[in-house]
């Protein structure tokens, strides 16, 4: 009898010892082995559904937010956790009216019909700027297929636009639509050195809680994972104490981009990882705070990682042996993502976006645009050549025999000094393109001439005397011609255009008539200004289309393009553009021809010849010359 009382009082000693050691183990803090493996993020992905007679037609204003977590137990005294989670909560900014059509439903459709208009706007800006580019542009030039690209997916947003803009304006004319949010919880935790990533639901149920509860879909726990439990007792000061001292201190600068490094392992910052060859994800720490969170190969950067410099800017990059290569950067001056230098300079090949939406893609130096690159905006022209020092400076081509070379001749190109020569028009031969810029000239230059411009007349008096004898030669040779007045400023407009008219052919298949404008500053100032300037203008291209059938075509130079241009807006708008621009940059404005050099060389003609280059290829020449017909 007093052997089994004895017994007795062993196992309820035993027992009384193993609760006390299961009380002690539950109450004793956890270990910072056991803090790291208890730690989660929840991925709040939510999202707005505008609904017509019931059916979702559209999903708008994505908003992800992260929010950190940890493995919790249901029992705080067992081992209970079973996919259980526990969450700070969160916010989420976007505030749209979720209801029925209501007024205020209808007021904000309203706004962001508006919106998405005005965002379309842009967009079909920029598609007629990237049309008139590939139109007149080749897979031969530089930067061709990267504007190809980039037009592609301007037409596939404007595309999805166009879709938003019908729904809206479809639940703007139905009574019976509704906006509901939806939203997706999921886990993302590291388990056996790899991220995964599970789909939770929301727990919680009205049970006043101040913290968000969820649990895997599984109902399993991760394996490499720990649970912690919650004191039944003091619960708001327990809850305070994990998810702020646990769930929080090791994420507490981090946002969405930085996954990774949020499931990272802390390394210790006072040994540095050049002395500690750690594999994995971990944080490294400089004296302003955190300097890199990411993944690191023996020591060093490697992969993915947030780095932070010492101003505070964030860059989240590719790092290889250490160094940084690649990254996406945002401040107050725009974004830029793509290659960068050790020091996180962009240095290569990037995009970058300011933020008035004007985009720019090209390459890099020291932080610099340099070298070749295309930009482009809702409201700003397309620039695509070359950039100096982060300056355009504008397009060179590449001068190949696919191209379309013409000239245009005067009595000078007969008479030169005393003597005069003919021009022997079987052996006409473009051999050289001038030699007052630098050209790229890929091939010999030995080029046919594919048009030819006359000078007729000037003025009220002024006639060419070899334009007729050189108009026939040309149209026998089936050489595309076209015939050019210079215009005087001491002459009336009206009397010019019917001194050329009198005296210049204008038939069915030549090229439009020319406008040949450069008068001097001094000269504009004597015939009364800028206004009495382009009244003129205005009535010679205006007689000349009504006596021809045909626009005229106006022939500038580049100084008189930036200098005077401006002051007549319609001109440039309506008018076809000839200019004479002898830099090796082509111009920056939309031209039929460019007059690139005075001083070219052609086989049959004596003396210099003015070389120009019609702007497009054999696609788009052979377009213009059939509206001549």
């Amino acid at each position: 009898m007093k052997t089994n009382r004895g017994t007795c009082r062993k196992i309820a000693g035993a027992v009384l010892l193993v609760a006390a050691g299961l009380l002690v183990w539950r109450l004793w803090l956890p270990s910072e082995s056991v803090m790291r493996r208890s730690t989660a993020l929840i991925e709040h992905a939510s999202a707005y559904q505008l609904k017509i007679d019931g059916d979702s037609v559209m999903s708008f204003a994505p908003d992800t937010t992260y929010t950190p977590a940890v493995w919790i137990n249901r029992l705080w005294l067992l081992p209970s956790c079973l996919g259980r989670l526990a969450s700070t909560p969160y916010e989420r900014k976007t505030e749209i009216p979720e209801d029925d059509f209501s007024p205020r439903l209808r007021a904000w459709l309203t706004r962001e019909l508006a919106a998405n208009d005005s965002v379309l706007g842009g967009l079909e800006r920029q598609q007629r700027e990237l049309r008139y580019y590939l139109r007149v542009h080749g897979v031969q030039d530089e930067g061709y297929t990267e504007i190809y690209r980039y037009a592609l997916r301007i037409n596939t947003s404007i595309d999805s636009l166009r879709h938003v803009d019908s729904l809206l304006q479809k639940a703007l004319i139905r009574r019976n639509a509704e906006v509901r949010l939806t939203t997706r919880h999921a886990v993302v935790y590291r388990t056996r050195g790899r991220l995964r990533r599970e789909t939770v639901d929301w727990t919680n149920r009205g049970e006043g809680d101040s913290y968000m509860r969820f649990r895997t879909r599984s109902r399993i726990k991760p394996f490499t994972a720990a649970a912690v439990s919650l004191w039944p007792w003091l619960r708001s000061v327990k809850e305070q104490y994990f998810l702020e001292r646990y769930a929080e201190d090791g994420f507490k600068a981090c946002r969405k981009p930085q996954i990774t490094s949020l499931l990272a392992v802390k390394s210790d910052a006072s040994n540095g990882f050049q002395q500690n060859p750690y594999t994995g994800y971990g944080i490294r720490y400089a004296k302003e705070g955190i300097e890199y969170a990411g993944y690191f190969k023996n020591g060093k950067r490697e992969g993915a990682g947030l780095c932070v410099d010492s101003s505070g800017r964030r860059t989240h990059g590719l790092f290889a042996d250490d160094t940084l290569y690649y990254g996406t950067r945002t401040d107050a001056t725009g974004t830029y993502s793509g290659d960068m230098n050790r020091h996180g300079t962009p240095t290569g090949h990037g995009i970058f976006i300011n933020p008035d939406g004007i985009r720019y893609e090209g390459k890099w130096t020291e932080g610099q645009r340099s070298g070749f690159g295309f930009a482009i905006g809702p409201a700003s022209l397309l620039h695509a050549g070359e950039w100096q020092h982060d300056v355009y400076r504008g397009e060179r081509l590449i001068y190949t025999s696919e191209r379309i070379y013409g000239i245009d001749i005067s009595r000078f190109q007969h008479d030169i000094g005393r003597k005069h020569y003919p021009i022997e028009w079987d052996r006409l031969r473009i051999t050289q393109l001038g030699t007052l810029s630098r050209k790229r000239v890929r091939g010999k230059v030995d080029y046919p001439v594919s048009f030819l411009y006359i000078k007729s007349t000037e003025g009220t008096t002024v006639l060419n005397k070899y334009y007729a004898d050189d108009y026939r030669q040309a149209r026998k040779r089936g050489i595309p011609v076209g015939t050019y007045h210079f215009f005087s400023t001491t002459s009336p407009a009206k009397k010019q255009a019917e001194w050329f008219l009198k005296n210049s052919k204008v038939q069915k298949g030549d090229f439009p008539p020319v406008l040949d404008v450069e008068p001097l500053p001094s000269q504009i100032r004597k015939m009364g200004g800028e206004e009495a300037l382009w009244t003129g203008v205005r009535t010679w291209l205006k007689a000349i289309e009504e006596g021809t059938g045909k626009k005229p075509v106006l022939y500038i130079s580049q100084m008189f393009v930036n200098n005077h241009l401006p002051y007549a807006p319609d001109i440039k708008r309506d008018y076809p553009v000839w200019i004479a621009r002898y830099g090796e940059y082509k111009p920056d404005v939309r031209l039929v021809y460019w007059q690139l050099s005075p001083d070219g060389r052609v086989d049959g003609i004596r003396g210099e010849v003015d070389i120009n280059v019609f702007n497009g290829y054999r696609k788009e020449f052979n377009k213009f010359a059939e509206g001549c017909q």
